[in-house]
């Protein structure tokens, strides 16, 4: 496997959400690709999105984001809302940073919120494992995406 052969820091999220950082990916996407499956990206790139090299992915988000504190509700929405979007389709995405893999446990939160999850329930998955602990997060501005999320659902 990709990971093993290279010594590449790929993780599992669930279902089929994985997360990755660096640079190698996007260099090696078309081995990447075959190897794990993985169709769809949410690259996070505060400049310019990078280029993978190879064949196109069926479906991909790129997001001028490079921390947390700079995503705003409509960034969380659509991020969450990609991936539920994947998800449902059967793909396996890559939620990808090429700052590294710690950068993009926000949009994990935001994708398990518009699923359903409480806020404290779904903080409560990203301390665990694969995630790096502690998770620094303001709460306050998860109860808010919460709301936000249960207005968008009212509104449909």
């Amino acid at each position: 496997m990709y990971t093993r052969d290279r010594g590449d820091r790929l993780t599992w999220v669930h279902d089929q959400i994985y997360a990755a950082g660096g640079d190698h990916i996007p260099k090696d996407w078309a081995a990447f690709r075959d190897q794990t499956g993985i169709s769809a990206i949410l690259h996070l790139s505060p400049n310019v999105p990078t280029t993978f090299q190879g064949p196109t992915p069926i479906a991909y988000l790129w997001m001028k984001v490079e921390r947390e504190q700079q995503a705003n509700l409509a960034d969380k929405w659509a991020a969450g809302s990609f991936l539920q979007t994947c998800v449902a389709a059967k793909r396996k995405v890559l939620i990808h940073s090429n700052s590294g893999r710690h950068r993009v446990r926000w949009i994990f939160v935001s994708y398990l919120i518009i699923s359903g999850r409480t806020v404290k329930g779904s903080i409560s998955e990203v301390e665990e494992k694969p995630w790096l602990s502690p998770y620094h997060t303001e709460l306050e501005e998860w109860h808010t995406f919460f709301e936000y999320v249960k207005a968008r659902s009212t509104n449909t």
